[in-house]
């Protein structure tokens, strides 16, 4: 399966993304953190999708919320017009010295806050299960902070030092992330097609400044980022996957 075509099931989409693992080892870049994270979720909402009222359409939304992302790494790397979220996020990960946590949000951010509204007008499902979601993502939170505590003592000795509650508010963000997406599905789903453009563009905006945020922070943000920075291992971004995903 080549990387220019978009995956038409739940067993391609995960295919697609150990590609572009590969891709992102070969090259030593940063692209491989989003990508490494975004496997493990899918795996975990696709194992779970049998216990959801409409396990079907759960299953379409994983493929066409995974395209997004594709089609967009694609155009992105064609040298063609792509989200501007998602353009920020790819220019970061090619020229950008930000932290691994930087790379994950700046992908997050242009994923939940653009392409999951636009899959989940498409797919339909249900709010019932698109909140059960929330779930099998918050489970995960654990998991992915463990793994990235290990790129940093900083972020290890926060972890200790807050206990539950950075997990909680974890949780707690992506979730009003994932209803915000949940209700501009909705606002796509009920206006003509045509007019879709220019909401998701609209969104397109919102993410594109929050993802200059998350680059160029105000003062106090700095100046925690630069105690994770301290902190970080000098590793290169290969190296840092590796780390990431070792068991």
């Amino acid at each position: 399966m080549s990387s220019s075509e978009s995956a038409t099931t739940v067993d391609e989409v995960l295919k697609m993304l150990e590609q572009c693992l590969d891709t992102a080892r070969a090259e030593n870049s940063a692209e491989g953190y989003f990508a490494l994270i975004y496997a493990w979720e899918t795996r975990d909402i696709a194992a779970a999708a049998a216990r959801f009222d409409a396990p079907e359409e759960l299953r379409r939304m994983i493929v066409v919320f995974a395209n997004r992302y594709f089609t967009a790494r694609r155009q992105f790397r064609a040298g063609g017009a792509t989200a501007k979220a998602w353009g920020l996020a790819f220019r970061a990960a090619r020229a950008s010295s930000a932290l691994v946590v930087q790379h994950l949000l700046l992908a997050m951010n242009a994923h939940i806050n653009v392409d999951l509204a636009v899959a989940a007008a498409e797919a339909g499902l249900p709010w019932a299960d698109y909140s059960r979601v929330d779930d099998i993502l918050g489970a995960g939170i654990a998991k992915i902070q463990s793994r990235l505590n290990r790129t940093t003592l900083f972020l290890r000795a926060l972890d200790l030092f807050a206990g539950d509650f950075d997990e909680m508010f974890t949780v707690f963000s992506l979730k009003a992330a994932r209803r915000h997406a949940f209700d501009l599905a909705q606002r796509l789903r009920a206006m003509p097609e045509s007019a879709r453009p220019h909401l998701i563009a609209e969104a397109d905006e919102l993410a594109l400044r929050l993802g200059e945020r998350l680059l160029s922070p105000p003062l106090r943000d700095r100046l925690l980022l630069a105690a994770v920075r301290l902190s970080e291992r000098n590793m290169s971004p290969r190296e840092l996957l590796a780390l990431i995903d070792r068991a």
